[in-house]
């Protein structure tokens, strides 16, 4: 078995792209690991109802690419990305690798203040429906008040950045992509709780973590909804943990 560092996968929340989690994916590259920061369909222009597939997809085939390689996997997954990733991971775990006599796979999960979803729900069921702060123009949704609900330890000259770089994507994303696989139940997952975040409020993440059929190693910080802004070395530090180091 190679005794390579582990590659990163960061599947990124609603709205979000790869530009955002840079403090963070620099931090980890200078460490020495392979990071692909997905930049996901969902926030492309004319992205379809049905989006939610590709975003599955996405993640799926960078996954499925390097288990090819041998390629040992920590996924990475923030907000929204919880759902997407879980689903992108069945079968994908080291240990059916193994059983399909293959090298690499999925070695840990990292739930960075990500929805840790059951089976067959929503985002928005989750949520008991949308947050007053989603707004709609038609079918597509867009947040408000980020700087409050995003970003609410963050600078504001970085909330003024994040900003600009917010994309709206399908309300179906939301609604239609019910939870298919809960991979925090069958591969070794770690939650990174974020007590000062306002968009998964600190309650709904204990809530998740104490799911009876968790099995959680929690790290906590007081940290927003963005914890890769404002908190960017500790963060890359839980990453590192979760591949395996010890620091």
């Amino acid at each position: 078995m190679s005794t390579s560092k582990p590659a990163i996968v960061l599947v990124p929340g609603a709205w979000h792209g790869p530009i955002h989690y840079q403090p963070l994916t620099s931090r980890l590259e200078q460490a020495g690991y392979e990071v692909h920061s997905l930049d996901l369909p969902c926030t492309a222009e004319g992205a379809t109802d049905d989006v939610w597939k590709d975003d599955v997809a996405l993640v799926r085939s960078t996954v499925e690419g390097l288990a090819d390689r041998e390629k040992d996997v920590v996924v990475v997954m923030h907000s929204r990305g919880g759902i997407v990733g879980a689903d992108a991971v069945e079968g994908m775990s080291k240990i059916d690798q193994r059983k399909a006599r293959k090298q690499g796979g999925v070695a840990h999960l990292l739930y960075m203040c990500a929805f840790a979803a059951p089976e067959k729900v929503s985002l928005f069921e989750a949520t008991k429906g949308p947050d007053e702060w989603i707004q709609f123009d038609g079918r597509m949704a867009y947040p408000t008040k980020e700087e409050e609900i995003f970003y609410n330890d963050v600078s504001a000259a970085e909330i003024e950045e994040a900003r600009k770089h917010i994309k709206p994507m399908p309300r179906s994303c939301f609604e239609m992509h019910k939870a298919k696989y809960a991979a925090w139940k069958h591969i070794p997952s770690t939650y990174l709780v974020c007590e000062k975040d306002n968009g998964i409020p600190l309650p709904a993440q204990e809530a998740m973590i104490k799911h009876p059929a968790a099995k959680f190693k929690v790290e906590r910080c007081q940290a927003s909804h963005s914890p890769f802004l404002s908190m960017p070395d500790f963060t890359a530090e839980v990453v590192r943990r979760a591949a395996g180091e010890q620091i």
